[in-house]
Formats: C-alpha cells, structure tokens, sequence
C-alpha cells in the first residue's frame, strides 16, 4: 500500500504592521523558523507567524505559489514577479533546417518589440521555449545568449530570465520595497 502524502503547513510571517512578509511551506514550521533565524537577515522584522496545515506537500506548493503570486510578500522572491504572456499552444513550431536559434531568437524579438513582453517580465524557460516551438533545448539557450548578448534579456540567478531595457532591474524579492 503507498504512503499516504506528507500533511505540510504554508506559513505566513508578518511584521508588527501586518505587512506580509514571507510565505513558505514546511512539514515542520518550528524547525524551518530556526533556520530562518540564521539565514534570513530580515528575521527580527517578524512580529506574528499563521499556520495553515494542508493534506499533501504537492498541495501545499501549488497554494504557497498562489499565495505568493496573490499577496505579493516582501521577502519572497520565488514566484514574486511579473510574468511575461505566454501561451505555448500559441507559438508556432519552428521547422527549418537549418537557422532554428535566429527564427527563435526573431520570435522572442518580435514578443518584446511588440510591446507584448515589458521590461521587467519573466519570461519562460529555455525548456518552455523549446517544447513550444519544437525546438532542442540547446537552441532555446543559444536563442537566450544571443539574446542576452543584444541587452534584450537578463538572468537573475534563482530568479530566471528577464525582459531587461538597459535599466536597473530589481531583484524580485525587493518588489513593494
């Protein structure tokens, strides 16, 4: 007989003020707070922790994406930003020969000059990108470097890529700062 899921909480951390300022999923929040307190410099700020047990870990992820995608936390950066459109049932399939990498790079090109993709969107991965195109994921990432070579693109290590315009591009985690 299989295991039954792993019940897991989704915690909220507020400050004295009730501003949200993470969220975060644990089997046990006790332990998970400790190790906050030695790695999180933003620790003393928390005034007040909800729980909120949920059946499964697979439960508790979607909603803790949910939450944080809906109540924006300050210190959340995972999930926490601007996503670009995209609906890959919608992208054409890429079927040359040869020149796969620029008929990508021309269509993600098109996405931003279009005005469809803004400054500041994440935009999908090089997996999304290929799946919706057809493409070998090492395309995908030579489309992203030229890309990134031409200024169009930016990646936030942890965070993913960006639709970059040459100005300062915050972290995620500092939206609503």
């Amino acid at each position: 007989m299989p295991e039954p899921p792993e019940r897991s909480a989704l915690y909220r951390l507020f400050d004295v003020t009730d501003q949200l300022l993470y969220v975060g999923i644990s089997t046990n929040p006790e332990e998970r707070w400790k190790t906050h307190t030695m790695l999180k410099s933003w620790w003393n700020e928390v005034a007040h922790k909800t729980v909120t047990w949920l059946p499964s870990w697979d439960e508790a992820l979607a909603q803790e994406e949910r939450v944080i995608r809906d109540e924006a936390p300050r210190y959340n950066g995972t999930h926490n930003y601007p996503l670009a459109p995209f609906t890959p049932a919608e992208w054409p399939q890429i079927s040359v020969q040869r020149g796969k990498t620029e008929a990508l790079v021309e269509r993600i090109r098109q996405e931003i000059h279009s005005g469809r993709w803004l400054p500041g969107q994440r935009i999908p991965t090089c997996q999304e990108l290929a799946d919706a195109t057809g493409v070998s994921r090492t395309t995908a990432n030579f489309a992203i470097r030229a890309l990134q070579q031409e200024d169009l693109l930016l990646y936030l290590p942890g965070f993913g890529l960006f639709v970059y315009d040459g100005t300062d591009l915050q972290r995620p985690n500092r939206v609503g700062r």
